[in-house]
């Protein structure tokens, strides 16, 4: 899991970043904590982070300024807003800040926050056991499909490709009621992520815009197309 600390005040950067660790050591979570003072320097950036605690007002960008830019790399980030003034709390309730706290930090407040969220990121990531030596989660919504490979699968994301030791079976139960079905015996989709159909084949993009093309099996074509449908009609409410 990573987390940005981003003020431009250093007794904030540090004050956070002493309760944020303290919290993951606690609660034994590995966490990756980057601290950054410089707004200009996430901007021009493209990292991704699983949560932020991003102060309102800074020089050169604006605390939503950055939300935003996170935001474009990471839909799902978790944003803490940190400021010691209301006036920008409609602003922020409009980017989906998940929190806003108030300066100074406070530790029950900050620690009741991470509960909270560590219960959103893990609702919304899966875990992928590669290799059976190493663990690591993926957002769900990031997934494009699932493949049988070489006796092992294959997980296909906007963002790369993983083998993984957890069968098709596994997957299936893994992902159910996740809104994925089974175009072929070798593939699980993720039915969000699908742009179109066309005839019998399933059009999807991964993050770069590539396009990926996936055969529906003739017996399957009838149901899949059915829960694709039943899909999109729900999505749509």
């Amino acid at each position: 899991m990573r987390i940005l600390i981003c003020d431009d005040n250093p007794f904030i950067i540090n004050n956070l970043k002493e309760m944020v660790q303290e919290y993951f050591d606690e609660h034994k979570i590995q966490a990756e904590i980057t601290t950054q003072s410089s707004s200009r320097k996430i901007m021009s950036a493209s990292d991704v982070y699983d949560i932020a605690f991003v102060d309102i007002e800074m020089p050169d960008y604006s605390g939503l300024d950055v939300t935003r830019h996170l935001q474009q790399y990471n839909s799902e980030i978790i944003i803490f807003i940190v400021t010691s003034h209301s006036g920008y709390l409609d602003d922020a309730m409009n980017l989906r800040v998940f929190r806003y706290l108030p300066k100074p930090p406070d530790k029950e407040r900050i620690y009741s926050g991470l509960n909270s969220a560590i219960e959103r990121y893990v609702r919304n990531t899966r875990v992928i056991d590669i290799d059976g030596s190493n663990i690591q989660r993926v957002y769900v919504k990031d997934i494009l499909y699932i493949t049988i490979n070489r006796r092992k699968t294959q997980l296909i994301t906007k963002y790369g490709e993983f083998k993984s030791d957890n069968t098709m079976d596994e997957w299936k139960n893994i992902l159910k009621d996740l809104n994925f079905a089974q175009p072929h015996y070798s593939y699980l989709v993720n039915l969000q992520n699908i742009l179109g159909i066309e005839k019998d084949i399933i059009i999807m993009e991964n993050n770069n815009k590539d396009k990926i093309s996936i055969k529906i099996a003739q017996r399957k074509y009838s149901e899949f197309r059915r829960m694709f449908l039943n899909y999109m009609s729900a999505a749509q409410l």
